[in-house]
C-alpha cells in the first residue's frame, strides 16, 4: 500500500473515488434527508412537552392545595373572607351563617294573598355539609377532569362559595297551614257512616290550598335564587289549587267491605269472671277509615268509642267507678258531685284486640279488667257549665199565666192517684243532664211506666176517651218540661198536643205522653250541658233547666182556627240568640169539643 503524503494542512482524510473523481472532505458534505427530520421531531417533542408540564405542574398543585384542606384564597362565603380557613374552623363559620339563616324573611305570594314567615318556619336551612365541602373545594360540583382549572382561577378571580340549602317538607306543608288559616281548605277524606244501622261511604272532597310538596321545590330554588343575588328576603311565588284527599273512594268502599264482613255477627267480650256479648250494631258504631299517603283506606276501631262502650257494658262489675253528677246545693244553685274511679273493662289495646279477633275469625275476645277512671269526671261536669237557672220564672194557673220560681211551674188538684204518678216521673227524671249537642227523650229516659217502677193507674185518655192506666196523669209532667224547653229558646223535635184542651195549661202549648209514643223529646244546641231538676209540692210541679245563659224563647202569637168540629191552634214562638239574632217556629194543637171523641 503506498503512503499518499499531505498536501495540506488539514487532517481530514479524503475517501478517493473509485471512478477517478477527486474526493469531497466529509465536513463540506451537506446532512442528508435523515437529520433534517430528527431536528424537526426534537422541536415538535419539545412544544408539546411544554403544556404536559404545565398541565402536570397545575394537577400537582391543584392536588397540594386540596390536600391542605384549606379554603383557596380569594373566598368568601355569605359576604365573609374565609380564604386560608382550615376545615374544622370553616365548619364552625358555616355553622354561626347557618344560626343567622334561620331569621331570614320568606315572603310567599299565592293569587291574592301574600304570607311572611322565616326561614326557620318553613325548615328552610342551610345544608353544612355540603356547603363546607364546596367552600373547601371551589370545584366541588364540577366534573373531576375540570377541577384543576377551575382552581386556578382562584389566583386571581374573587370567588363567593355558594350555600346549599335542605327543605323539611312536612314542616313547609305544615307551616303552610298556619300560614293560610281561613285561606285555606282542607280536603275530605272519605269517610263512613250508619245509616239505620248500615254503612254508607261517605265519598272525599278536594280542598283548596297551596300544595307543600310544590312550595318546598319552589322554596329550595328560591332560597338558591336569593343567595346568588344577594337579597335579602326570599320570594316566591305559588298556585293554590285543589287539595285531593289521600284516600280514594274506592278503597274507602273497599275497606267498608272488610267493616261489614267483621261486624256481622255478635262477639263475646270476657273480662274476669264475667261475660258480655256486643252485638254487630254496636261494632259498626265503632268503624273509622284511615287514609294513608299512598291512596290506600283501612278500617279501624275508635279506640274511644269501645272503651266507652265496654265499660258500659261491664259497668256492673264489682267496684265500678261512678259518674261526676250534679244536685241542687241548698243555695239554689247548682253542685257537682265527684266522680269515683273503679274497676273497668278494658285495658288499653281493647280495639286493636278486638279488631284482631275478629280479622282471625274469632268471636270470643278475652280481655282485662283494670282500675281506671269514671266517664264522666269532675273536670268534664266543670266543663259543662252548668251554673244557674235559665229560661226565665213562668208558670200557669187557673187558665192564666203567671210567675213562680225558676222554670215552669203548673198546678193541680191536691188528691187524686195522679199525683203518684207526676212525683214519681219527676223523681226519675230530676238531675238528668244533657250533653252539649245532645237530646233528651223523657220515654228513652224513663223507659215504660209499670207497677214494678213505681207507677199506679190514674185517669188517661186513649184513643179520645178518658180512661184509667198505669202512668196516668204524666202529661202534666211532660206539659211542664214543655215550656220549660220552650222558654229556654230549646228546639223541641217530638211533641203532640192532648186532643182535649184543660186549663190547667196553657192553651196550644202543652203535651201529652203515652208509650212507645206520644213522646216529647228536644234537644241541647248549647255550647254547654244541661241539668234537668225537678221538684214538687202537693199541689205544684216545677221543671227547672240549670246551664249557662244561652237562647230565650217567648211566645210571640196565638192563632185559632175552626178545623171541622175542632179548634186548630197555633202557637208562634220566638228565639233570641246571643247575638241579636232571631228565629220562629210554630206549634199546633187541635181541641175537640168537651165529649166528643172525633171532630
Amino acid at each position: 500500500m503506498n503512503d499518499i503524503p499531505p498536501e495540506t494542512g488539514l487532517d481530514t482524510a479524503v475517501a478517493p473515488d473509485p471512478l477517478g473523481a477527486p474526493a469531497t472532505p466529509s465536513h463540506l458534505i451537506a446532512p442528508g434527508p435523515g437529520k433534517s427530520t430528527g431536528t424537526k421531531r426534537r422541536w415538535i417533542l419539545a412544544v408539546i412537552s411544554v403544556p404536559i408540564v404545565l398541565l402536570v405542574v397545575l394537577i400537582i398543585g391543584w392536588a397540594v392545595d386540596a390536600s391542605a384542606q384549606q379554603v383557596p384564597r380569594n373566598t368568601s362565603l355569605a359576604g365573609v373572607a374565609i380564604g386560608g380557613l382550615g376545615e374544622d374552623e370553616l365548619a364552625g363559620r358555616v355553622a354561626e351563617t347557618s344560626v343567622g339563616y334561620a331569621s331570614t324573611p320568606v315572603e310567599i305570594v299565592a293569587g291574592d294573598s301574600t304570607y311572611s314567615t322565616t326561614a326557620a318556619a318553613l325548615g328552610l336551612t342551610i345544608d353544612e355539609g355540603k356547603t363546607t365541602d364546596g367552600a373547601l373545594d371551589p370545584s366541588y360540583d364540577t366534573p373531576l377532569l375540570l377541577r384543576p382549572f377551575v382552581w386556578a382561577t382562584s389566583f386571581w378571580a374573587e370567588r363567593q362559595a355558594p350555600l346549599h340549602f335542605q327543605v323539611n317538607t312536612e314542616q313547609v306543608a305544615a307551616t303552610l297551614v298556619e300560614l293560610q288559616g281561613e285561606d285555606r281548605v282542607e280536603p275530605t277524606e272519605p269517610s263512613v257512616e250508619l245509616v239505620d244501622g248500615a254503612f254508607k261511604v261517605i265519598p272525599g272532597k278536594d280542598g283548596e290550598g297551596i300544595d307543600g310538596a310544590t312550595a318546598a321545590t319552589a322554596l329550595s330554588t328560591a332560597a338558591q335564587v336569593a343567595s346568588d343575588t344577594g337579597e335579602a328576603t326570599i320570594s316566591l311565588t305559588v298556585r293554590p289549587g285543589p287539595l285531593p284527599p289521600l284516600g280514594s273512594d274506592e278503597a274507602a268502599a273497599s275497606a267498608t267491605s272488610t267493616a261489614e264482613a267483621l261486624t256481622a255477627e255478635p262477639i263475646e267480650i270476657r273480662a274476669g269472671n264475667i261475660s258480655r256479648t256486643i252485638e254487630g250494631g254496636t261494632m259498626r258504631s265503632w268503624v273509622t277509615l284511615t287514609s294513608a299517603a299512598d291512596g290506600t283506606v283501612a278500617m279501624a276501631f275508635d279506640p274511644t268509642k269501645v272503651a266507652v262502650d265496654l265499660q258500659q257494658a261491664f259497668r256492673d262489675v264489682d267496684g265500678h267507678p261512678v259518674d261526676a253528677s250534679f244536685t241542687l246545693g241548698g243555695n239554689g244553685q247548682p253542685v257537682i258531685v265527684a266522680d269515683q274511679p273503679g274497676t273497668i273493662c278494658c285495658g288499653e289495646g281493647a280495639s286493636t284486640t278486638i279488631l284482631a279477633a275478629l280479622t282471625n275469625n274469632t268471636r270470643t275476645v278475652d280481655l282485662q279488667l283494670v282500675d281506671g277512671p269514671a266517664l264522666f269526671t269532675v273536670a268534664d261536669a266543670k266543663a259543662y257549665g252548668i251554673v244557674r237557672a235559665v229560661g226565665g220564672n213562668n208558670a200557669w194557673r187557673d187558665g192564666a199565666p203567671t210567675t213562680a220560681g225558676p222554670g215552669f211551674t203548673t198546678y193541680h188538684a191536691p188528691t187524686g192517684a195522679r199525683i203518684t204518678n207526676i212525683h214519681r216521673i219527676a223523681d226519675l227524671v230530676r238531675g238528668a243532664v244533657i250533653a252539649p249537642g245532645a237530646s233528651f227523650s223523657i220515654n228513652d229516659h224513663v223507659g215504660k211506666r209499670t207497677a214494678a217502677d213505681g207507677f199506679v193507674e190514674a185517669g188517661a185518655i186513649s184513643n179520645g176517651a178518658h180512661v184509667n192506666e198505669i202512668g196516668g196523669g204524666i202529661s202534666q209532667f211532660a206539659t211542664t218540661t214543655f215550656n220549660a224547653a220552650y222558654f229556654a229558646g230549646l228546639p223541641i223535635t217530638t211533641s203532640q198536643a192532648h186532643s182535649e184542651y184543660f186549663d190547667r195549661y196553657p192553651r196550644g202549648r202543652e203535651a201529652t205522653m203515652g208509650f212507645p209514643n206520644p213522646d216529647l223529646a228536644f234537644t241541647n244546641d248549647t255550647p254547654y250541658g244541661i241539668m234537668i231538676w225537678t221538684s214538687y209540692t202537693g199541689t205544684s210541679l216545677t221543671v227547672t233547666l240549670y246551664s249557662t245563659p244561652y237562647a230565650n224563647g217567648a211566645q210571640t202569637n196565638i192563632v185559632e182556627a175552626p178545623a171541622g168540629l175542632c179548634t186548630a191552634v197555633t202557637t208562634t214562638r220566638t228565639i233570641t240568640y246571643p247575638d241579636g239574632r232571631t228565629a220562629d217556629d210554630k206549634f199546633r194543637a187541635r181541641y175537640r169539643p168537651s165529649g166528643s171523641t172525633t171532630c
